[in-house]
């Protein structure tokens, strides 16, 4: 008998597959409004919004278009296409396709040149790399209390995002955000939520900062804390329906490419020893819904608006060690649906009817040894085979580990200057970043090591589509941007590299000195089992195509699928009507956000 994970039974358990949902309808735009649900008798005065704001870290579009049909009728993927509207193709205009840069454009609208959130990570003098949103000025706070250690912040973010726009029009809202990730939950929560908090894997606890709080959430407490993670950790991985997964995912347990994060295995079942491994494991999900749950059940005030903002890291991790084709990646969609459906019928139980908007930070693609086993024969042909995401089916990328870059730029820059300095401070994806005496090298010296630098990858070019030295950036982008498409033209495909990557760049930020660009099919090795795993952060269709699902009775069609391309800002246009902060309606954004 099959072992359930027994987190407020959140995640589902076996079963036969229930019926599909009914098929949507295609919608061109309008349609008359769906009646809005009657509230409850007595009331006073109406009810304050309860809005939902979920990324699922990692969820490309060409796998919700492939998988959301085959998931059972009676999940939440399936409850939100039948009860709101799925816009299948959601494009981000840029190619820094990371999950900083990605939660950050969600929730504000901007693009990374304007947000100022270009990356996950900084490079050390150690050559260690740290999170993008570490903050020396705050301290972490933990259930047991505030720590000596460097807590993280919003200070980087440039603009506003939704959640910071209802706290301005009322500071009584209710703004809760979780995640695994500090910039999970701290992109979408902005500077001034009433709660943030992440899973800190180094502790074996989640936490906040005191940028946000000087003390952890009491409610969150029993869930959150170490002696929680121990016992959500302790149960194994198993499928939820093996028939289900063999009919659907294919090519067997333990395919090629597979790593093993800290003994977690490449075969089910997985058992999670190290709390790095538990991020890759669904229950991380169910933990999350859980506690949303507690934030409603504590803090919920009817008379006021809530925003719950639910980052969902688990798919990541699990596509960074596995690879998005694997069974455990199947495996983990067939549990966050069935977790997703209880989580969503649990809280409307608590506050009553909610509206959901759901999406992703960006997306993938599948792994080289996927590739080259799926390889088909027309790739030998005169016409060989067009993916509309531009997944590489005729030539496998390369995995390019920013450690080992690292080391022979290094290596490079010494050689070609005659003498070891730390010309180099290291790479954290898209960039390249010198040492201040490395920027300081007076002509011909810096030409010198900028000619080292491209030698490294010229002999990349295999993985490395482009280089691009940010000073360029600094004289070109300016016309490049004022000649770029506008909204919502530029969720059309075809734009050019360079637009995507100016887009991407911000000056004064803190970016490197060099963006690298790599081949569709190549990306930057994640690392958390180097070699192995997929990854994304390229500017092609694969990563940065993501699907919205709007739910929100009355104020989109039910059951309707927009095939067309839609320019990101819905999200958070869609957000911010459904909180009473913009008039437009969420029917008339997705219309007028629509690239024909």
């Amino acid at each position: 008998m099959k072992r359930c994970l027994l987190l407020a039974a959140l995640v589902a358990c076996g079963g036969a597959e229930p019926a599909a949902v009914s098929a949507p309808r295609v919608v061109s735009g309008g349609g008359a409004p769906d009646a809005a649900p009657p509230g409850p008798a007595g009331d006073a005065a109406p009810r304050a919004p309860v809005v939902v704001a979920i990324v699922v870290d990692q969820l490309s579009a060409w796998v919700a278009e492939e998988r959301l049909p085959l998931l059972p009728g009676d999940g939440g993927f399936a409850q939100l296409r039948r009860e709101g509207t799925w816009a299948k193709a959601l494009r981000l205009p840029y190619a820094s396709t990371d999950t900083a840069p990605g939660h950050a454009s969600l929730h504000t609208g901007r693009t990374p040149a304007e947000s100022g959130i270009w990356g996950n990570e900084l490079p050390e003098p150690s050559g260690r790399r740290v999170t993008f949103l570490r903050d020396a000025a705050t301290k972490l706070v933990v259930p047991d209390g505030v720590l000596a250690s460097p807590g993280s912040s919003a200070a980087r973010l440039r603009v506003e995002t939704v959640a910071d726009r209802l706290r301005r029009a009322h500071p009584d809202a209710l703004v809760v955000s979780v995640s695994l990730k500090d910039r999970g939950a701290i992109m979408p929560a902005g500077k001034q939520p009433s709660v943030a908090i992440w899973f800190e894997s180094a502790l074996g606890t989640f936490a906040t900062s005191t940028a946000f709080a000087s003390s952890f959430p009491q409610w969150a407490e029993p869930l959150a804390g170490p002696r929680a993670i121990e016992r959500a950790r302790a149960a194994p991985w198993t499928p939820s329906d093996p028939a289900w997964l063999a009919r659907h995912a294919g090519e067997g347990d333990a395919g090629p490419g597979e790593g093993d994060l800290d003994g977690l295995g490449t075969v089910f079942p997985h058992v999670a020893r190290t709390n790095a491994a538990f991020r890759a494991m669904p229950a991380t999900d169910a933990l999350l819904f859980e506690l949303a749950l507690a934030a409603a059940s504590a803090e919920h005030d009817p008379k006021k608006p809530t925003l719950l903002l639910l980052s969902l890291s688990a798919s990541d991790v699990i596509g960074h060690v596995f690879g998005p084709d694997s069974w455990e990646a199947w495996d983990h969609l067939y549990k966050l649906d069935a977790a997703l459906g209880r989580f969503l019928a649990a809280l409307e139980r608590r506050v009553g009817d909610v509206s959901v908007v759901l999406s992703a930070d960006h997306g993938n693609s599948s792994m080289p040894e996927v590739v080259r086993a799926r390889r088909p024969p027309a790739c030998d042909g005169p016409a060989p085979p067009v993916d509309p995401y531009e997944r590489p089916a005729c030539t496998s990328g390369v995995r390019i580990t920013p450690h080992e870059l690292q080391r022979e730029l290094k290596a490079e820059a010494d050689k070609a200057l005659g003498t070891r300095a730390p010309w180099i401070l290291g790479v954290a994806a898209p960039y390249v970043f010198l040492t201040e005496e490395g920027r300081a090298l007076p002509e011909p010296k810096r030409a010198t090591l900028d000619a080292a630098i491209r030698r490294v990858f010229a002999r990349r070019k295999g993985a490395v589509a482009e280089i691009h030295d940010v000073r360029t950036l600094a004289r070109t982008c300016p016309e490049t941007l004022a000649r770029a498409r506008g909204v919502p033209d530029r969720a059309r495909p075809g734009e050019d590299i360079l637009t995507l990557v100016c887009r991407s760049w911000s000056p004064g930020s803190g970016a490197g000195d060099f963006y690298m660009v790599p081949r569709s099919g190549s990306y930057f090795d994640g690392e958390l089992v180097a070699g192995k795993g997929a990854s994304h952060g390229g500017p092609y269709l694969h990563d940065r195509t993501v699907p919205l699902l709007v739910r929100a009775p009355g104020a989109v069609d039910a059951g309707a699928v927009i095939a067309d391309p839609v320019d990101f800002t819905a999200y958070s246009r869609i957000l911010g009507a459904l909180l009473g902060l913009d008039a437009e309606p969420p029917r008339v954004v997705l219309a007028s956000l629509r690239a024909r």
